[in-house]
């Protein structure tokens, strides 16, 4: 299963985070959370440009919607962004973060539930929480965290996984028949010296990419928390991961430039494209019709 970097663009992003596949488009979006951009990166010719930037706020995640656009979730707002042209909308959002803390990371389930995270802004205090968009409303499914980081989701649905990033532990939530979530375990957790887990993907076998804050890569974990491969990373804060490509094959991964003392001090904020012997799955569609 081993990974090779097959490219590297010198993105200097502050927080680079929210990678997302848009087959449509041939490409990654991604985010630079604290420089408010989102980005279109073409893995075929190793292009990267800013699509829509100056947000009032910082960015929190992406997600892809079934009417072929994509949702943007900022630090408190919902927008609707078209990928062809960067234009922005604002949605109403079924969810309101509480004074002081932020939305953070999100994505789709299987089922087409929208799974999104809030942390504490200053992130101090354990306010955050996670919470499920369906059909069936807004349900929080955990909470008592300081930053809320993942999730990710078994291809079969049968799997939810969240990053306790503070707490240093990934856990497991096991779905219910309906994509409820039901109990709770811990995958994994992290010793001091690999850093902290952040965001995640799975490919299509099932195991769980956790990339490391501080830790200079990325971990995978088959379903019962064992190590499978650790996926070395040429930058000190890794902080996403995403498949795409044509078939799916590219593993893309999302970097910041935060820690200025941090060694080595570059590449940070890079953005990386990596293959091996494994691939990942499309992420599925959010209906915009639950927003409406």
């Amino acid at each position: 299963m081993a990974f090779e970097l097959r490219a590297q663009f010198p993105a200097a992003a502050q927080l680079g985070e929210a990678p997302l596949w848009l087959p449509s488009q041939r490409a990654f979006l991604w985010l630079d959370l604290l420089g408010r951009e989102v980005h279109r990166f073409d893995p075929a010719r190793c292009e990267d440009q800013v699509i829509a930037g100056d947000f009032a706020e910082n960015l929190a995640c992406l997600v892809r919607l079934t009417e072929g656009d994509v949702l943007l979730v900022t630090a408190t707002r919902f927008f609707r962004l078209d990928p062809d042209t960067g234009a922005t909308s604002p949605v109403a959002a079924p969810l309101v973060p509480p004074d002081g803390t932020c939305f953070n990371d999100g994505k789709v389930a299987p089922d087409g539930s929208l799974w999104l995270g809030i942390s504490d802004a200053a992130e101090i205090e354990p306010t955050g929480s996670l919470h499920r968009i369906s059909a069936a409303g807004v349900q929080c499914v955990d909470r008592g965290f300081v930053i809320a980081n993942g999730p990710a989701f078994s291809p079969d649905g049968t799997v939810a996984y969240f990053a306790d990033s503070v707490g240093r532990s990934v856990v497991r939530y096991l779905l219910n028949a309906d994509g409820t979530p039901g109990e709770r375990t811990l995958l994994a957790r992290l010793p001091e010296e690999a850093g902290l887990p952040d965001g995640m993907t799975t490919d299509r076998d099932g195991r769980l990419y956790s990339a490391h804050w501080a830790g200079g890569r990325i971990t995978v974990y088959d379903r019962h928390g064992k190590i499978a491969d650790v996926i070395t990373v040429p930058a000190v804060n890794v902080t996403s991961c995403a498949f795409g490509g044509e078939d799916c094959s590219l593993l893309f991964v999302t970097s910041a430039s935060l820690e200025e003392n941090a060694e080595p001090k570059s590449p940070h904020g890079d953005v990386f494209v990596m293959s091996g012997s494994v691939a990942g799955l499309p992420e599925p569609l959010f209906d915009f019709d639950l927003l409406r």
